[in-house]
């Protein structure tokens, strides 16, 4: 049975219920499971890649297996909302886990036995997107459960960090393992850390994993329902927007950065590889700031700074010389620290507004959107770098994400997002 704290010390979560006295434990218990998983899953998914590589020799192949691994999540992260709000949030996010961690275990028998095919590391990748799509939401609805209003900024980002930090140290750890003991061994891992995760989700005490409200509409109908919220809330319209923009404009640098390593400063794969560590770094002590600090209580300006420091950093980068590169590396680590301080106050200002029995099915939608809005700036950004130039079209990314941030200055509605309902 929880045990819950006496009246005079009782602490309420952020959708004012009260929590267990060993909510830090849970939590504790929860990210540890998910930091080993989500470890071994970028290590799986960057030794899947090289699988693909070296085996295929096909930049064709490296795009469909990139698809697989991000696709699925965009387009069903609104039906994993639904999924979500109707069910034990706990038993999801188990079940997507389990799912994941099987099929590695299947594949790395295949390359046991000589089986393998790249077409079957193509529905891993895909599985695993999808599982995300269901897992990714529930952990969402779920972390206003966990802790306090106040501490809803330290939760996500410590989701983030951990992230963050396994985008850096995991491809590292995949590449380690398929040298010395073969493709196998990284997919065994995998299906082990998944099993451990499931584990840790198992003896975790979740009194409110399940909505008190759960929808009981269709699928679409309910999804039609999130969108009325959306809409209805001035406050969330603006900061939709915001974000997807963001992603349309600054997410495709990232992509494009190995090029401006490559042309504009002349570097090598080792040049380029520095940039990929500078922008985890940044991410990883950007996070770790934000999940000290907590935020405070005003967030809106948090994230208009950020996202202020993040496109100058972007113009500054576009305007640097050919003997720049070293300033470039710096200025790669600040404007992903900014980015990490973007991120962190979305999740809290998300849940001031929406209620908390539609929670999961809105967070679906507006991941969904500001997933595909990353896809959608590539097909921009490409043809935009070849025609300008990838610096200039840096500057241009940068001017436009400044303008966009000014612009949300002056949005009353965006401003009211801090303040009580």
């Amino acid at each position: 049975m929880t045990t819950l704290p006496s009246t005079q010390e009782r602490v309420l979560n952020a959708n004012n219920h009260p929590l267990p006295s060993t909510w830090k434990q849970t939590i504790a218990l929860i990210w540890s499971g998910q930091a080993a998983s989500i470890l071994a899953t970028c290590a799986a998914t960057f030794a899947a890649l090289w699988y693909i590589t070296t085996s295929e020799n096909s930049a064709t192949m490296l795009a469909a297996g990139g698809i697989a691994a991000l696709l699925p999540t965009a387009l069903l992260s609104p039906f994993g909302g639904v999924v979500a709000d109707k069910c034990n949030r706990k038993w999801v996010m188990i079940l997507a886990d389990g799912i994941a961690g099987v099929f590695s275990f299947i594949l790395a028998l295949l390359v046991l036995t000589g089986s393998l095919s790249t077409w079957l590391l193509l529905v891993l990748l895909a599985i695993r997107s999808t599982a995300q799509a269901f897992h990714g939401t529930s952990l969402m609805a779920l972390m206003p459960e966990l802790v306090s209003a106040d501490n809803m900024v330290r939760i996500n980002t410590l989701d983030q960090t951990l992230t963050s930090a396994s985008a850096i140290v995991g491809p590292v750890l995949g590449i380690a393992l398929y040298t010395a003991l073969g493709f196998a061994a990284v997919l065994i891992l995998d299906a082990v850390c998944a099993a451990l995760a499931c584990l840790c989700l198992g003896f975790a005490k979740l009194p409110y994993a399940k909505s008190e409200h759960p929808a009981t509409q269709g699928v679409f109908a309910d999804l039609k329902q999130s969108l009325s919220l959306i809409n209805a809330e001035a406050g969330i319209k603006p900061l939709l927007v915001l974000v997807m923009l963001a992603m349309l404009l600054f997410l495709p640098l990232g992509t494009l950065s190995p090029l401006m390593t490559y042309n504009w400063f002349g570097g090598d794969g080792f040049a380029a590889s520095a940039i990929e560590a500078a922008a985890g770094i940044g991410l990883l002590l950007g996070s770790v700031v934000m999940l000290i600090w907590g935020g405070g209580k005003r967030l809106v300006p948090i994230l208009i700074v950020s996202g202020l420091c993040i496109g100058a950093g972007c113009i500054l980068a576009g305007l640097l010389p050919k003997s720049g590169f070293l300033i470039f590396v710096l200025l790669i680590a600040l404007i992903f620290a900014a980015t990490a301080a973007f991120n962190a106050p979305i999740l809290p200002l998300m849940q001031k507004r929406i209620p908390q029995e539609y929670f999961g099915r809105v967070m679906g939608i507006f991941g969904s959107l500001t997933a595909l809005a990353s896809p959608l700036g590539l097909c921009i950004a490409g043809p935009g770098a070849e025609v300008f130039g990838v610096n200039r079209w840096f500057v241009f990314c940068g001017a436009l994400l400044c303008f966009c941030m000014i612009c949300a200055l002056f949005s009353s509605s965006l401003r009211k997002l801090d303040t009580p309902e």
